[in-house]
């Protein structure tokens, strides 16, 4: 079994990077990767935990871009590479920006929280499920998914601009640091099998290297039309959960079926 789309407490996830990896082998993984999102901070922990652990990996992270709803996956990326510590400080800085919005608009509606509290909840870099986990501890919701809803999906949090890179910003960043560039969870752009098509013609014409054609939700033909598209194109498939834990995502197991095939591509270079 591999996982090529985790996420450890370094971005939103539940488990410190170490500790993914040891839940990772207790589930069988033979190879992961940690794609926390915007940020490589998790990935020499994960790296090491993985050798002691004998399990092959890759460095990742996993990108958002201004188009909706749309993330790309980095695989086989260098962490050290100045043009992506640079990218990655800079996502810093607007994640904690958009925090101080989003608790300016609670505020307006009552809800009072402690942006130290809320940061304090992060181990990297902080998101909305940390403000979430803040308002489970004050009491204004019982769970991650609560206090989604009833708060941080407000029309005014929804409408907030988020300053993100554009898709071919995203693919060049990825290739400046040494990897392959993946759409992620190709279905979450809800779109139909024409206009995910058209969408994947205009990736592939800015650099985009795979798909994420194993995932969680992927029906037999989903996983059969990305396949086929990623054949004819001369693309990379991987397979991944989105795992972030119990607490942050409670129906989604670690570890993704797939076929032996996706291991053995020999673009992807483990380690």
């Amino acid at each position: 079994m591999i996982d090529l789309h985790t996420h450890s407490s370094c971005s939103d996830g539940q488990y410190t990077p170490t500790e993914l990896v040891r839940r990772a082998k207790a589930c069988g993984i033979t190879h992961l990767a940690l794609t926390d999102h915007d940020t490589v901070d998790g990935l020499a922990e994960a790296h090491t935990a993985a050798k002691k652990e004998g399990i092959r990996f890759l460095c990742g992270i996993e990108i958002s871009t201004d188009f909706s709803h749309q993330h790309i996956l980095g695989l086989g990326i260098s962490p050290d590479a100045q043009v992506l510590q640079d990218a990655c400080a800079a996502f810093a800085e607007r994640r904690e920006q958009r925090m101080y919005k989003i608790l300016s608009i609670l505020a307006e509606q009552g809800i009072v929280l402690d942006a130290d509290a809320v940061r304090s909840r992060a181990k990297g870099q902080v998101g909305r499920p940390h403000i979430a986990r803040e308002l489970i501890a004050q009491g204004y919701a019982s769970s991650v998914s609560e206090a989604f809803q009833k708060y941080l999906r407000l029309p005014a949090i929804r409408a907030l601009k988020d300053e993100k890179p554009s898709d071919k910003d995203a693919i060049a960043l990825i290739h400046a640091a040494g990897g392959k560039a993946i759409l992620a969870h190709p279905l979450e752009l809800s779109m139909t099998n024409e206009q995910l098509t058209e969408r994947l013609n205009i990736l592939r014409g800015m650099g985009l290297d795979g798909i994420e054609a194993f995932y969680r939700v992927n029906t037999a033909e989903d996983k059969a039309f990305f396949c086929a598209y990623a054949k004819k194109y001369g693309l990379l498939v991987t397979g991944g959960s989105d795992y972030h834990g119990e607490l942050v995502k409670p129906d989604v197991p670690l570890g993704i079926p797939t076929e032996p095939a996706v291991i053995a591509q020999k673009e992807l270079v483990w380690s």
